[in-house]
C-alpha cells in the first residue's frame, strides 16, 4: 500500500467528492514517516484552482488529520514515545503544539474513530480523516478529505462529509483486505 492507485481508491473517493460538490476539494491516503505523513494516494475534485499535493508530499503529522488518525492508532507506548520525541511546530494560531494537549486530542480521535483538524496546518484548510483498517482491526492507513473552511462549518462537515468518508473507508478497507489476502502488504 506504499502507493495505492486505480479503482481501489478512485471509486470510493469519487463517491465522497460527489457527495458534497463544491465542498470537498480532495481525498487522500497517507502513511506515517517519522514525524511526517507521506501521501501515497490522492484524488482531487475537478476545480479550477487546486493545491499541488502529490504522491510523496510530506506534512507534519501533528498538524494533519491523516497524522492524527495514524498516531491515534499506534499502541500507547509507541504513541507516548512519538509524543516525547516529536517537534510540534506551529503553523497557524490554531496549531496544537503542546504534547499533553496533543495526547488528549489523539485519545479523543482514537475514541471517536476520526480526526478533525481545523486550520492548524494552514489558515482556511479543514480536514477530516478516518482509519482504514486491516482484518485485525488495526489502523493500516488513514483516508481524509480536505475542505475549504469558508465553504462549510466544522459541524456541517461532520454531519454531511464524515458519513460519506466513513463509507468510503469501509469500502477501501474491504478492498485492501481482499488484495492483501492474495498479496500480503509489507506494513500489515
Amino acid at each position: 500500500m506504499d502507493r495505492l492507485e486505480g479503482n481501489v481508491l478512485r471509486q470510493p473517493f469519487d463517491a465522497v467528492l460527489d457527495s458534497q460538490p463544491g465542498v470537498v476539494s480532495s481525498a487522500s491516503v497517507a502513511v506515517l514517516d517519522g514525524d511526517d505523513v507521506r501521501y501515497i494516494a490522492r484524488v482531487a475534485a475537478g476545480r479550477i484552482m487546486s493545491v499541488a499535493i502529490t504522491v510523496g508530499t510530506r506534512f507534519p503529522a501533528h498538524a494533519t488529520s491523516l497524522g492524527r488518525v495514524l498516531l491515534a492508532g499506534l499502541p500507547n507506548e509507541h504513541r507516548a514515545r512519538w509524543l516525547r520525541n516529536a517537534r510540534l511546530k506551529s503553523f497557524t494560531d490554531h496549531t496544537v503544539t503542546s504534547a499533553d494537549r496533543l495526547a488528549a486530542v489523539l485519545e479523543q480521535a482514537a475514541h471517536d474513530g476520526f480526526a478533525l483538524v481545523d486550520q492548524e496546518l494552514e489558515e482556511g484548510l479543514r480536514s477530516i480523516a478516518v482509519p482504514l483498517l486491516g482484518r485485525d482491526g488495526q489502523v493500516i492507513a488513514p483516508a481524509n478529505v480536505s475542505l475549504h473552511a469558508g465553504r462549510t462549518s466544522a459541524d456541517e462537515a461532520l454531519r454531511t462529509v464524515l458519513p460519506a468518508l466513513r463509507a468510503a473507508a469501509e469500502r477501501i478497507s474491504a478492498d485492501v483486505a481482499l488484495v492483501s489476502d492474495a498479496h500480503p502488504l509489507p506494513f500489515a
